[in-house]
């Protein structure tokens, strides 16, 4: 978001036209997704996976997550609400109050945030909007804000052949040691806390804009394509999942099999579909809609 938006900073764009801006890039996949579960919830009979009750008024004004609930159609969704109006809150402030102020926030809440919510910023009290999942968000993207100013920074610097070796085997380190952490049993892992996995994440952020006009490593396309498609990959995930369950189950597969071969259809169905999507429906409807703003 901050290297998306960052210029539009710089030149003092409004609150108002950067929501209206976010709204067109978030809304769109939000409709498609509700439908879609909707879908699910009459051919499948799916309604254990998500509930109507009040969460139509939550998806229509992206207000899941933010009261402490996974409110919406489907659980991913409650990110998307945290996202539109804690990226909305720090775009404000860092409007009025620069970066300064909101990278002593990011830092507050660094320092007191625990993924759980069990010790977090305000010492894990949850009252209303403040609750772990907008700590999260502001963690998120407050980093993001601290990462790109980083990146402004050192993005015109000449780096020396060293140094960039340096980098870059400093982020074939740190991969490997979260994806040992991952894939890692939990109880050999779980005194380490998640806010450093998120640090070092945020490295490898800042190495990969340091290298990005001076090396390969991250100049593939299908880097940049997995990159476009991430949004409908992360929306429509579930929904996937949802559908295929039951071929999967209808073929009798034993031992690992349904696990194994069931994660690679799901993974390549998610990314066909995830193309499809991002290719006929996000990126148009989010074109339509910022040309409509720009008229206006």
């Amino acid at each position: 978001m901050s290297y998306a938006y960052g210029k539009q900073i710089e030149e003092k764009m409004s609150v108002g036209r950067f929501a209206l801006i976010r709204l067109g890039r978030l809304y769109p996949l939000v409709v498609v997704a509700s439908i879609a579960a909707i879908l699910a919830t009459w051919l499948l009979n799916a309604y254990s996976a998500f509930s109507f009750n009040n969460n139509l008024f939550m998806n229509l004004f992206l207000f899941q997550g933010l009261f402490g609930k996974s409110d919406g159609f489907i659980t991913v969704f409650w990110s998307i609400g945290v996202e539109f109006w804690v990226g909305l809150t720090l775009f404000y402030g860092v409007l009025r109050y620069r970066v300064y102020f909101i990278n002593f926030l990011i830092v507050l809440a660094l320092i007191f945030f625990e993924y759980g919510g069990k010790s977090s910023l305000f010492f894990g009290i949850d009252i209303g909007l403040i609750n772990n999942g907008t700590r999260r968000g502001l963690l998120g993207i407050g980093l993001g804000i601290i990462c790109y100013q980083i990146y402004l920074y050192y993005k015109d610097v000449s780096l020396s052949a060293r140094a960039k070796m340096f980098i870059k085997y400093g982020v074939y380190i740190l991969f490997a040691f979260i994806l040992f952490y991952m894939i890692a049993p939990k109880k050999t892992m779980h005194q380490l806390n998640h806010v450093y996995l998120k640090i070092l994440v945020c490295v490898i952020i800042v190495f990969a804009a340091l290298l990005k006009n001076q090396c390969k490593l991250f100049c593939a396309k299908w880097q940049s394509w997995l990159g476009d498609i991430s949004y409908s990959v992360y929306v429509l995930h579930s929904i996937v999942i949802w559908f295929t369950t039951p071929l999967i189950r209808s073929l009798n597969l034993t031992g690992y099999a349904p696990e194994i071969l069931g994660g690679l259809f799901v993974l390549t169905i998610t990314l066909i579909v995830s193309h499809y999507t991002h290719k006929y429906i996000e990126m148009p409807a989010y074109k339509w809609f910022k040309g409509k703003i720009g008229r206006t």
